[in-house]
C-alpha cells in the first residue's frame, strides 16, 4: 500500500519557511537556493491541496491551514531528529561533549565537578560554553548545561540540580559584624547582576518585609564583576551562596545580615530532548546527578 508522504526536504522547507516568515531566509539557513525552497513548498502545497502560506511581499504567513499543518508535523519532524541522533551515537561514548553554564557558575562550582569527571571518564572530553542568560542557550550546540529559573523550558528536559539560596554579602572592612535590622543595609550601595534585577525584592520579601528600592547602585554583567566590587569594599549584593562559599569560609567576605532565603527558582541540569539517550550525555548527566545529590538536600 503506497503512503501518502510528503518528503522529509519538503518538511523542513516548510517548517523553517514558517519558523522565519521567509522563503529567502529559509533557503540561506538550510543551504538551498530560493527557488529549491519555493518549488518544495508548491509540491507540499499540491499534495495537501491546499496553499499553506500568504505571500505578503518579501514575507510569508501561515495560513489557517498552514498553522495546523505545522503543528501536526513539527514534533514528528523533532522526533525523527531525535531518532537518528540516538542512533548515530547509540554505540559512541567517547568523544566531544559541550556543556553549557554561566560564566561564574562555571569557574567557581562547575569546574570542579569537571576535573572529576574528566579523572573518572578520560575518554570523554568536554568542551565548556557560556551564556550570560538563559536566552543564550543553544539546543544545537550544547549537549547539556545548567540554567536558573522556573522549569519546565519546552524542548527540554530538566532534571533538578540544586536549590538557590541568596545572602547578602560584603567585605568585612564595610560591614564589621551582620546588621541585625534589614533596613540598614539600605544606607549602603548595592551592587547587582543585570540578569537578576530583583534580587534584592526576593531576599527582602522572603523575610515577610517590603523592599524600598536603593538609589545609586552599580550594576555588572558578570557575577565575577559582582564578587570582585564586593571584595573590594564597593558595595553589598545580594549573592546566590554557591558562588562565595570558598570566600565567605576564608572571611574575605562576611553575611551583611544572617537571612538566607531559598527561592522558589532553582538550578536545573538540562538536555535538549532530541539529544536524550546519547551514552556521553547520559553518562555525564547520571554522574553529576549523583555527585551533587548532597547539594539538593541541603538546608537554606
Amino acid at each position: 500500500m503506497r503512503r501518502t508522504l510528503p518528503s522529509t526536504v519538503a518538511l523542513m522547507c516548510f517548517e523553517t519557511a514558517a519558523r522565519l516568515e521567509s522563503f529567502t531566509r529559509a533557503a540561506a539557513a538550510l543551504n538551498l537556493t530560493q527557488s529549491a525552497v519555493s518549488r518544495q513548498i508548491r509540491l507540499l502545497e499540491a499534495l495537501v491541496e491546499q496553499p499553506l502560506f500568504d505571500r505578503v511581499r518579501q514575507r510569508v504567513f501561515l495560513t489557517d491551514a498552514g498553522r495546523r499543518y505545522l503543528g501536526e508535523v513539527q514534533p514528528g519532524l523533532e522526533a525523527l531528529e531525535a531518532a537518528t541522533l540516538r542512533l548515530r551515537g547509540f554505540r559512541a561514548l567517547a568523544g566531544a561533549l559541550n556543556i553549557g553554564t554561566y560564566p561564574t557558575l562555571g569557574s567557581r562550582w562547575l569546574l570542579r565537578h569537571l576535573l572529576a569527571f574528566a579523572a573518572a571518564m578520560p575518554e570523554i572530553r568536554t568542551n565548556t560554553i557560556t551564556y550570560l542568560d538563559n536566552s543564550g542557550f543553544d539546543s544545537e550546540v550544547i549537549d547539556i548545561g545548567i540554567v536558573q529559573g522556573d522549569a519546565p523550558w519546552p524542548g527540554l528536559r530538566a532534571d533538578p540540580l540544586m536549590p538557590e539560596d541568596l545572602a547578602v554579602v560584603a567585605a568585612p572592612v564595610l560591614v564589621p559584624r551582620p546588621f541585625e535590622d534589614a533596613r540598614d543595609l539600605l544606607a549602603l550601595r548595592p551592587l547587582q547582576h543585570v540578569t537578576r534585577p530583583h534580587s534584592w525584592a526576593i531576599w527582602f520579601a522572603d523575610q515577610g518585609a517590603a523592599h524600598e528600592e536603593h538609589s545609586g547602585g552599580l550594576v555588572f554583567p558578570q557575577f565575577e564583576m559582582v564578587i570582585e566590587a564586593v571584595l573590594a569594599g564597593h558595595g553589598v549584593a545580594v549573592m546566590p551562596l554557591v558562588l562565595v562559599r570558598e570566600e565567605l569560609a576564608s572571611g574575605r567576605l562576611v553575611l551583611a545580615h544572617r537571612h538566607v532565603a531559598r527561592t522558589a527558582s532553582a538550578y536545573y541540569l538540562v538536555t535538549p530532548e532530541a539529544k536524550t539517550m546519547l551514552p556521553r550525555i547520559e553518562s555525564f548527566r547520571s554522574w553529576l546527578l549523583e555527585a551533587t545529590a548532597g547539594e539538593r538536600s541541603t538546608p537554606a
